[in-house]
């Protein structure tokens, strides 16, 4: 009799934790996931985003190909014309998240 008592009592409770704490907001949609831009420390915010932009718009993968070249064109003459270092790998990497 024990284990069957066992049983009903998981049943009942079951809608209860699965239902997490009370009042609990239900889960936002996952964020986009983004790829790390070449660069990105040299760029501006607005810029950053405009770049995600076209990325977005890109329907086929030689568009969104020869949008990486461009834009990887471009940061190399203005590391250029800045006299610093160039670029190298990603650029800042996003970690989604407050300092993590």
């Amino acid at each position: 009799m024990g284990k069957r008592r066992h049983w009903w009592c998981a049943a009942l409770a079951a809608p209860f934790f699965l239902a997490g704490p009370a009042g609990a907001q239900p889960t936002a949609a996952p964020q986009e996931r983004r790829e790390l831009i070449y660069c990105a420390d040299r760029m501006t915010p607005e810029e950053r985003e405009a770049y995600r932009a076209g990325m977005r718009a890109a329907r086929t993968l030689e568009e969104k190909q020869a949008l990486r070249a461009a834009h990887r064109a471009e940061m190399q003459a203005r590391a250029a014309a800045q006299g610093g270092a160039p670029c190298v790998g990603g650029g800042r990497q996003w970690r989604g998240g407050a300092g993590r």
